[in-house]
């Protein structure tokens, strides 16, 4: 059964609020490298703590610091997208757990070149801006190959290695100059926000659309179609999960930009799209259309 008429034609209504999904996701984004800023500067007391009472084994301390700085920025940098769009416990647990992984990988490649490049005659400040710039350019290949349809990929790991810049110049800056906070923790804070900053702004660049959900308990989430092509339905596979939602097939729905338009359609057998309450198989959706997945309804918007 089919809702009012008039729900579908006050479509004013449902406009969202006060604050554009692009700018939210953009502020969400830089609380993520604030967070990974502190938890990195957190580790490193840690470790220093216990460096003071035993011998670290196997690497050099500044090798260990690259490892677990980072095992915080990857670690946050992986599961951005699964935080924001409200993903499963237990998807958030394995994006941070992959991120991590990788990133402490990243971290001890990147500075232990650096420290290399100490034999070379370089200065202890550029070995370690090296190494935070490459350390960046690596979690810059990680996001992008973990979101290989996200677009803009040398875009976005460029941007990743100028936070990467960022993060070591205010990481040495604030150690020179004993800047405000406790030293390090100046330079990861105004770092990995400068970092997150980069790479949402370049991930904006390619949204010009999103979708909010207008019913359930998912009800205001908002989902900016940021690639190429999106899946929908309740499996965790999807790049849109619902969840709670009747007569929703794993695979429900599958949009797709096609140039300048945004299509729709049935990803499953037994996946039923309705655009306007009108059951299709195959559409262009325009700004306001209404569209029913299950249970589910979702509006599209423009940017």
């Amino acid at each position: 059964m089919h809702p009012a008429r008039g729900s579908v034609l006050n479509r004013q209504q449902l406009e969202f609020g006060t604050m554009q999904p692009k700018q939210a996701r953009l502020g969400f984004y830089m609380v993520l490298g604030v967070i990974g800023g502190l938890t990195a500067w957190s580790l490193l007391q840690i470790m220093r703590s216990f460096a003071e009472h035993t011998t670290l084994p196997g690497m050099d301390t500044f090798i260990y610091e690259g490892a677990l700085i980072g095992l915080a920025l990857g670690a946050l940098l992986t599961v951005r997208t699964a935080l924001w769009n409200h993903n499963s416990p237990s998807r958030i647990f394995s994006q941070i757990s992959l991120g991590a992984l990788l990133g402490a990988c990243s971290g001890i490649l990147s500075f232990g070149l650096g420290q290399s490049l100490l034999g070379f005659q370089f200065s202890p400040f550029w070995a370690r801006l090296f190494s935070f710039v490459f350390l960046g350019l690596l979690l810059g290949v990680i996001a992008v190959q973990l979101r290989p349809s996200c677009g803009l990929p040398l875009m976005k790991i460029l941007s990743v290695g100028l936070g990467g810049l960022a993060v070591g110049v205010f990481f040495e800056l604030s150690a020179m100059y004993q800047l405000m906070l406790p030293v390090q923790l100046t330079g990861l804070l105004f770092g990995g926000t400068f970092l997150f900053l980069l790479i949402g702004l370049v991930e904006n660049y390619h949204v010009h659309s999103y979708l909010r959900i207008l019913s359930g308990q998912q009800e205001g989430q908002t989902y900016l179609l940021d690639q190429k092509q999106h899946l929908i339905g309740y499996g965790n596979k999807n790049d849109l999960i619902l969840k709670g939602y009747a007569e929703l097939c794993d695979h429900h729905a599958r949009l797709t930009k096609q140039d300048s338009t945004v299509v729709i359609e049935n990803a499953e057998t037994g996946g039923e799209v309705f655009v306007n309450y009108r059951f299709v198989s195959q559409q262009s959706v325009n700004k306001g259309d209404i569209i029913k997945l299950g249970s589910a309804l979702l509006q599209y918007h423009e940017v």
